[in-house]
């Protein structure tokens, strides 16, 4: 596929930019002033005395962007800086926001948010909200969403939803790469997940934003470590026009880490070395937006770093570019926060012409020139048609029309026919392949004729002169004969196939009787006695005394049938029905011992087994509960053993690995047993589960069978089969099960999940959030549960703490 461009943008549009500050009480009030109109920043710094008399230090700024967006909510910087970007990427325009600035000052809020408060999520959750809402207002075009989340860490690329089942290994098998081809950049082994909906998509957000690097300074508890982009691919087509043509879009939401100061963040270690990568790509990047800035330059260096690499095709060009500068507004982080600024107005003189990328489907293309192709056809053949050229046909020459066109070249050969009728191109054509086959199949015949009567010989081919000569054949080295004259000598030729002698009608004869004298004495002495025996004879036609008393026993047994019925029905109507019927509770027990036994059985038997899987599911709920509690004590016994290792110093080996006590060693062994023992357990609870609730459905459906019998013979035996003024069992309450929830089928976390859900349908907007948000809460309860106790590596201050998972699995907690 190829992408096209068109409906450019206005001629000198740039990259947009907007500034959000950090909310804080300790605003510096005195250094920071915002202008009246919302764009304007002006800056006033204090000279560093430190710095000596001689101090050439810059003290006023003044920077004005596209807007201030200052204290403002998650929905007013969306609405001011997002929204216009969102929708046009449905009409097939690329775009791409970014967050700039410091660490700590508040990046990765304003692009994902906060997950515990609807009204505090970010950018990316917001436009996937918007998207789906206007894919579902647009019902002529059909759109599809990709989603793909990487993760840029020491220059190093990961998929961060590759902890997915189905990614597993995949992402094991194709290492990140960055590569290009006439449709842009795109990274090699990068999955793009298909999402129908926005829980789907806010279920893989949140499922990285959990694999993401992150650690902990002075500056900020949380802070990331990486570069993120999440990049969401639109794919929309018309269903109204039947072409090939199609709108291919992407969305890039890149929250970069943030600069840091040294000095400030007093980072050591892992830390330290991850600030160093962090800085020298943002370094690269701005060397890139320079580059870009500056029209007189020819060379861009993208491939700089990983992360302006894969930006290639989104800073600038025919892509959207918004750029949101989050500052501190503190005293203590002027000089980062002027930085910032500068970085954004460079950023503003990226010039920008946005293009829809428009693509064909080269299927659908075949197909609509097959169309046109066939409407030509028809175009052409009625022109033919209006010239009396009725005979010329446009389609390829059939098997019967190349038979005849040979058959007409044949004749034409033999002189039979004068000439050949031509009346459009394809038949000259099959005119010339005629000729074609025949002088070909000519040669053949006269090859073959040539080789039945003499010996071919290949002059070119000395192997084969040496053999005939080696057979006799008087031929030289050239391959010629030699000593004789032509038609000097004489030989005798090949026997033709009419030439063998045909044996004669007696010989024949005396070969058949010889063949079956030898069948008969291969015959053995059984055999023939049963072909001579006299018991041999053709079946008679008429039936056999067994058969004729079979059929005389069944007539006697249909007879006494019919007998006994007919004597059962005048006892029916002789017998006077009662004046009162009884009771249906009275009835009912009669019918079970009667009529209803089979089915009365049969609902014991379910009910005593949904019984015993109720007391199974009973005792297995307890003995989890129990583990589950012995597991808590076993942790705090070794927090306990830790602390305490801890207080004393802890002893290090050669290799410099922490020494523990034999008893901790022994509670971890115990407690790895433990967990192991609660994974075996519930996974068993779940089984006995879903057979209670078939067990149940069993004994539900057998007690509805039993009432609709009892009713239709109570109609027959008491009503006389009138059931207009007959109540059914079901109305009078008999046989009916009580309907409550057994608690046993629905424990505490269902009917916790069944309020909440309740609840949430009050705002539905909110529905697919929250729902992610609690599948994410379960899967890092589950990996907390699950994650066994490592007391063996020392970890360094200032390491970030990666949050891999192999399986996302649902929780069930059963507590009684």
């Amino acid at each position: 596929m190829s992408a096209n461009t068109a409906g450019h943008g206005k001629n000198g549009s740039r990259a947009t930019v907007w500034v959000r500050t950090k909310p804080t009480a300790n605003f510096a009030q005195d250094m920071i002033n915002l202008q009246p109109d919302g764009k304007t920043i002006n800056f006033h710094c204090y000279r560093d005395p430190k710095k000596g008399i001689v101090n050439n230090q810059i003290v006023d700024w003044s920077f004005k962007v596209d807007g201030v967006l200052h204290n403002a909510n998650q929905e007013k910087v969306f609405e001011a800086v997002a929204a216009d970007v969102i929708k046009a990427a449905l009409d097939g325009y690329n775009g791409t926001i970014m967050c700039y600035g410091q660490t700590g000052a508040g990046k990765t809020f304003t692009m994902t948010g906060a997950t515990e408060n609807y009204k505090h999520r970010g950018l990316i959750p917001r436009a996937l909200s918007q998207l789906f809402r206007d894919i579902d207002s647009r019902p002529d075009y059909a759109t599809n969403l990709r989603v793909s989340y990487i993760e840029i860490y020491n220059e190093m690329m990961y998929d961060l939803l590759a902890t997915l089942p189905e990614s597993v290994k995949a992402a094991q098998m194709n290492p990140l790469s960055i590569a290009e081809d006439e449709q842009g950049v795109y990274v090699k082994g990068l999955q793009s997940h298909l999402v129908q909906n926005e829980e789907e998509a806010l279920n893989l957000l949140f499922e990285g934003e959990t694999n993401r690097a992150i650690a902990t300074h002075t500056l900020n508890k949380q802070s990331s470590r990486s570069h993120c982009i999440f990049t969401i691919i639109i794919e929309s087509r018309s269903r109204v026009e039947s072409n090939a043509k199609y709108t291919l879009s992407k969305l890039n939401f890149v929250d970069l880490a943030g600069s840091e100061r040294l000095g400030k963040t007093q980072s050591e270690g892992k830390t330290k070395e991850e600030a160093l990568h962090i800085n020298k790509s943002l370094s690269f990047l701005e060397q890139v937006v320079l580059a870009l800035a500056d029209k007189r330059r020819e060379h861009v260096p993208f491939r700089q770093s990983k992360l302006t690499h894969f930006l290639k095709d989104s800073i600038g060009g025919s892509c959207y570019t918004r750029l949101i500068a989050n500052v501190w507004g503190e005293a203590a982080q002027i000089e980062e926060t002027v930085s910032t600024l500068r970085f954004a107005t460079r950023m503003m003189s990226v010039s920008v012409e946005p293009a829809v990328n428009i693509h064909y489907n080269p299927s659908i293309m075949v197909k609509n020139l097959e169309k046109e192709l066939i409407l030509l056809k028809r175009e052409l053949a009625m022109h033919d048609t209006l010239v009396n050229r009725t005979q010329i046909t446009y389609d390829p020459l059939t098997e019967q029309q190349r038979y005849e066109i040979r058959q007409q070249v044949r004749q034409y050969l033999e002189g039979r026919i004068p000439e050949i009728d031509v009346v459009n191109l394809r038949q000259i054509q099959g005119v010339f392949e005629a000729f074609k086959d025949i002088s070909n199949q000519m040669s053949k015949e006269i090859e073959e004729s040539l080789r039945a009567r003499y010996t071919v010989i290949d002059k070119t081919d000395p192997v084969a002169i040496a053999t005939a000569q080696q057979a006799g054949i008087p031929i030289n080295d050239a391959g010629e004969l030699v000593g004789e004259t032509d038609s000097s000598g004489f030989g005798v030729g090949p026997a033709g196939p009419g030439s063998k002698l045909v044996p004669s009608s007696i010989i024949n004869a005396k070969k058949n009787e010889q063949r079956k004298g030898k069948a008969r004495e291969r015959t053995s002495p059984a055999m023939k006695q049963q072909i001579s025996a006299p018991q041999v004879s053709k079946v008679p036609t008429t039936e056999t005394p067994t058969a004729q008393t079979q059929l005389a026993d069944k007539e006697e047994r249909r007879d006494e049938s019919e007998f006994l019925s007919t004597a059962s029905q005048s006892k029916a109507q002789t017998t006077p029905r009662p004046s009162t019927p009884p009771g249906k509770v009275e009835a009912f027990e009669e019918f079970k011992r009667n009529e209803g036994s089979e089915i009365n059985g049969i609902l014991a038997e379910n009910k005593e087994i949904l019984s015993a899987k109720k007391l199974a599911y009973a005792s297995l709920a307890k003995e989890i509960n129990s583990t589950k509690e012995e597991m808590d004590r076993s942790l705090a016994r070794l927090t306990k053993l830790k602390e305490e290792r801890e207080a004393e110093g802890n002893a290090l080996n050669e290799d410099g690995d922490i020494i523990i006590s034999e008893t901790e060693y022994l509670e971890i062994n115990r407690l790895k047993d433990l967990k192991t023992v609660y994974k075996t357990n519930f996974e068993e609870l779940k089984a006995i589960k879903s057979e209670v609730q078939y067990c149940q459905r069993l004994v539900d459906q057998c007690r509805q069978r039993l009432i609709q019998e009892f009713d239709s013979w109570y109609a027959r035996s008491y009503l006389n089969g009138f059931q207009e003024d007959n109540p059914s069992s079901v109305t009078t309450g008999l046989g009916v099960r009580n309907q409550k929830v057994d608690p046993m089928v629905e424990d505490e976390q269902e009917q916790f999940d069944r309020l909440q859900m309740a609840l949430l349908m009050e705002n539905p907007d909110s529905a697919p959030f929250y729902n992610a948000q609690t599948r994410t809460k379960q899967r890092k309860i589950y990996q907390s549960a699950t994650n066994q106790y490592q007391t063996g590596v020392k970890r360094v201050p200032g390491t970030p703490t990666r949050i891999i998972r192999n399986q996302p699995p649902t929780v069930l907690e059963v507590l009684y």
